[in-house]
């Protein structure tokens, strides 16, 4: 198969997958390595399609789901992580990202698209069975995720959570 077909039937498979496709499984189907696949994705990202890279595996980015985004700033442990996800998500909330504004990389962004305590704990086991580092670590805990809530009050709701639990950076 020419490389511009594999990339082409990839996209198809993102488009068509409410569900996230991780590079391997892609590098199976087409019996190529997985470095193969990240480049293909690099090259369809540059063709302009939106795909974005969870830690469940790539996904095109759909229409935003309705509801009010903010940016909160955060600051905690490590092991703290979980009690924040939870917060955020047993408060009816969506954790859409994590951002931190490194020194010299200026602003790394990271999509998590967190909504239940089931992706909470996904995205922690991920972490911990490949050994990776929350990029808070290199602000030394601060960093900020974009949240999407249903509404206004339940915004509202979710920083005074956030704000008594000492979770909020101020």
């Amino acid at each position: 198969m020419e490389a511009e077909q594999r990339r082409e039937e990839i996209l198809v498979l993102l488009k068509n997958s409410a569900d996230p496709i991780v590079a391997r499984a892609l590098a199976e189907q087409f019996d190529v390595s997985r470095q193969v696949i990240v480049g293909d994705i690099a090259l369809i990202r540059a063709a302009g399609q939106d795909i974005y890279s969870t830690p469940k595996g790539y996904m095109m980015r759909k229409a935003a789901a309705p509801g009010v985004t903010t940016q909160l700033v955060c600051m905690h442990t490590r092991e703290e992580t979980k009690e924040e996800l939870y917060t955020i998500v047993d408060t009816g909330c969506e954790v859409l990202d994590v951002i931190v504004e490194h020194p010299f990389y200026g602003m790394i962004r990271g999509d998590l698209n967190i909504s239940s305590r089931l992706e909470a704990d996904e995205f922690l086991d991920k972490l911990d069975e490949t050994d990776t580092s929350l990029l808070s670590k290199l602000t030394h805990g601060i960093h900020t995720h974009t949240i999407r809530a249903k509404d206004e009050a339940t915004r509202d709701k979710l920083i005074g959570k956030m704000k008594e639990k000492g979770f909020l950076y101020e």
